[in-house]
């Protein structure tokens, strides 16, 4: 085989290989959060991120919002479940593809609404 050839391809292996990766999906929806603790009734997060349309609890939750006037792409929430256990809810976005946005929990309640301390509670965001 030519040097040439070789060449021609590795090149077509790259290629073949970059248009094979998937980016994952894009445009508008919702990332999916799910905040968990123990007894948890009631969580105030602080959210951080590009493109944040708004909030809304699922199943129980309900969910309450506003920008903070003194940070940009920053947002409040609130999310209140009676039930108790695993708070489920979504931040509507731009974009799904985005970097996910950042997530500090402010301060937390259980069932009994005694506050919890922070860093007993966990939060992750899904695309």
């Amino acid at each position: 085989m030519s040097r040439r050839t070789v060449l021609c391809m590795g090149a077509a292996f790259f290629v073949a290989g970059i248009g094979a990766c998937d980016f994952g999906p894009s445009g508008p929806g919702a990332l999916e959060g799910h905040v968990t603790g123990p007894s948890l009734g009631g969580v105030v997060l602080e959210v951080v991120g590009v493109g944040i349309r708004g909030f809304e609890g699922r199943g129980s939750t309900r969910a309450y919002s506003a920008p903070v006037a003194t940070r940009a792409n920053a947002h409040r929430v609130i999310l209140i479940d009676p039930q108790g256990g695993e708070i489920v809810f979504d931040i509507r976005v731009d974009d799904i593809g985005m970097e996910g946005p950042v997530v500090t929990v402010v301060s937390a309640t259980g069932t009994d609404n005694l506050e919890l301390l922070a860093g007993s509670i966990e939060v992750t965001v899904e695309r």
